[in-house]
């Protein structure tokens, strides 16, 4: 357990320093650490295309790699995977054979759901470090809900112009970039920082929080609803608010009403950071 947990925090920290295309790994033996460097091994991309239909969600499961949404001029859902591992130098052999016998990438519409669902999966066997980037293209007038569920690794999403109904990401670990949702929101992550640009306002209650990270917030002048923000261990920050909000609160704790308050509520939280507000 102890050799585990050294390997995966020296890797993180290697990875941050070298744009992620080296890291290291720490063994223990006799007493003795000794440090080796590990390269990024990158496989060959898959691309799949699912069909689309009007009203259908988009469902995105990742075990370790970054997360890219955005809209195109396509009609089906296009995915692009791309597969990659972190070795020992000189052993690319075993990171292909690794991605070859130990990644499951699948891009399907899911009969019981009907929704189209894309994952990424570990297979036993398979070290920490292997993963794929994931790089999702939706149809212009995508007007389903999207949800992300991600392990390990950043998500960007650009929904901007598309009348999609909801924004769900969920994740353990990586920052996570919005833009453009509407409908119903909710994006959470353990360990990150979180901005959300919302195009529209919800009439249903929503949730953006961080355990780790800042929180910017870029909304609509002009809707109608409540929010609360509550930054335990940091302030909220407000910019140029309308006359048409009533506020409450101070410091790190605050709750606004817009306009007449009679859309949905959205609470946004952080333990450890800032929360910026920027209508627009």
């Amino acid at each position: 357990m102890m050799n585990r947990s050294l390997r995966t925090v020296c890797s993180l920290i290697c990875a941050a320093s070298a744009a992620a295309t080296t890291g290291c790994a720490l063994t223990l033996d006799d007493n003795s650490i000794t440090a080796e460097t590990l390269v990024r091994y990158e496989g060959t991309d898959e691309i799949v295309h699912v069909e689309y239909l009007p009203t259908q969600s988009v469902r995105i499961v990742s075990d370790n790699g970054d997360v890219e949404v955005s809209t195109g001029s396509v009609s089906d859902v296009v995915v692009t995977f791309s597969p990659f591992t972190m070795r020992k130098k000189d052993e690319d052999k075993l990171a292909v054979k690794e991605i070859e016998d130990h990644l499951g990438l699948t891009a399907i519409t899911d009969r019981a759901s009907g929704d189209v669902v894309i994952s990424t999966t570990q297979q036993a066997g398979a070290s920490g470090y292997l993963g794929a980037d994931i790089h999702v293209i939706l149809p212009a007038d995508f007007d389903g809900g999207l949800r992300v569920e991600q392990d390990n690794g950043g998500v960007e999403v650009n929904l901007d112009g598309a009348p999609s109904r909801g924004t769900t990401i969920v994740s353990d670990n990586g920052r996570i970039e919005v833009v453009g949702a509407r409908g119903a929101i909710d994006v959470t992550t353990d360990n990150g920082s979180v901005s959300v640009d919302l195009d529209a306002w919800s009439g249903s209650d929503g949730i953006i929080s961080t355990g780790n990270g800042d929180i910017d917030l870029t909304v609509p002048a002009g809707v109608d609803g409540t929010m609360t923000a509550h930054a335990v261990n940091g302030v909220v920050v407000e910019q140029s608010l309308p006359s048409t909000w009533a506020t409450a609160g101070d410091g790190g704790a605050k709750s606004y009403t817009m306009g007449d308050g009679d859309g949905g509520q959205l609470d946004l939280f952080t333990d450890l950071g800032d929360i910026t507000i920027v209508p627009k």
